[in-house]
């Protein structure tokens, strides 16, 4: 919204300049900014002639339109995007083209090299580009996705049947409008159990499959990459590995106070995590996290929990991991023990994705929390 009224007052004071002053439109320049490594758009790009208030900005899909006056064609234009190094050059060189393509080089941020209010600035400048990204990314719906679910428990150290199941999931948008409204009204799924399993009992709550996918922070662009959150964070840069010959920055992340919207855990006391994000295109490797809380809903961590509700979790404590792969969620796992009417309980629950189609799909409407025959 912010860069909407930016947007929409830079051209109202450069049509009033250009009404004010009589002068007429030279040439009209037409084009697109794009990532010059991915050809991607660059969204929102400051686009405007040197030492004048006029100027544009290039839309979601990078494109832009700017009317030349006369007077002005002498000038330069700069070309400027966060993430990216600043572009200028003679406004003339694109007179002779119908349709240009102005291509801005990835900014490589030595984060190393700054103090600590600089780093943090630019990692979150880096965060925020990471859920920008997101919809550039990711997989698009609508799809299916085939995972194995297993869940191992064990009460005051003995160790119980480990449950099995296979969960198939519709996600009709994809990560194309990432949110936690669309999430969760566009993902659906159906649980079967393995055929040599008799326990009929277990429900999609008792699986914690919203639990497992909530974790998915691409699908729903929040915890750390909500851009909104980001000042709620205390950040560092934790390493920069490669990885299959790819650069990664590693950030850690804890929530300067935690609450629902930083961690995703309605009663979480201390929480903190890792990040790792591709430095070419800001797409996300892995999310880790832990967590201490004195207690959680029994339907998932995320709930409140009645005022005269006595059924819960008390003295959580979890840690998690979260992969990507091939455009789309690849794995979840969580870890977590707690005490429940007296017992001591650890469980270990995976949700691992076998496969991904986007034709012949199974449409699902509705959540199933009960496996089927």
């Amino acid at each position: 919204m912010k860069k909407t009224i930016i947007f929409i007052f830079t051209v109202f004071v450069a049509l009033t300049t250009l009404g004010q002053n009589g002068s007429k439109v030279g040439h009209t320049i037409k084009g697109k900014v794009v990532d010059a490594n991915t050809n991607r758009p660059v969204s929102y790009t400051n686009i405007g002639l040197e030492g004048t208030f006029f100027g544009t900005a290039s839309d979601s899909e990078g494109n832009f339109e700017l009317k030349i006056p006369e007077e002005m064609v002498d000038k330069s234009i700069y070309f400027s995007a966060v993430g990216f190094t600043s572009k200028q050059f003679p406004v003339k060189d694109l007179f002779s083209k119908e349709f240009a393509v102005v291509k801005l080089e990835s900014q490589s941020y030595d984060v190393e090299k700054v103090d600590v209010a600089a780093q943090n600035k630019v990692l979150i400048r880096i965060l925020r580009l990471a859920s920008e990204n997101i919809k550039y990314n990711y997989g698009s719906g609508p799809f299916n996705m085939h995972f194995a679910y297993s869940k191992e428990k064990a009460v005051n150290g003995q160790v119980k049947a480990p449950q099995i199941a296979r969960v198939l999931l519709y996600d009709e948008t994809g990560y194309t409008n990432p949110s936690k409204a669309d999430a969760f009204k566009a993902r659906n799924y159906s649980v079967t159990k393995e055929q040599n399993d008799d326990d009929y009992s277990f429900s999609g709550a008792q699986l914690h499959l919203d639990d497992l996918l909530g974790l998915d922070w691409v699908r729903s662009a929040s915890g750390i990459l909500s851009p909104a959150l980001l000042s709620n964070y205390q950040l560092a840069l934790e390493s920069q590995p490669v990885i299959d010959g790819k650069e990664f920055w590693v950030i850690s992340f804890s929530p300067k106070v935690p609450s629902l919207a930083t961690t995703g855990d309605y009663y979480a006391g201390t929480f903190k995590g890792k990040v790792t994000v591709n430095k070419e295109d800001y797409s996300i490797l892995k999310i880790e996290g832990e967590a201490v809380a004195p207690k959680n809903n029994r339907q998932g961590r995320a709930l409140a929990i009645g005022q005269n509700n006595t059924d819960y979790y008390t003295d959580v404590l979890y840690t998690f991991n979260v992969d990507y792969q091939n455009l789309l969620l690849k794995r979840v796992a969580l870890d977590k023990t707690y005490t429940y009417k007296g017992n001591k309980i650890s469980e270990q629950a995976v949700l691992e994705m076998n496969r991904a189609h986007t034709n012949n799909l199974t449409v699902i409407d509705s959540r199933d929390y009960f496996p089927g025959e």
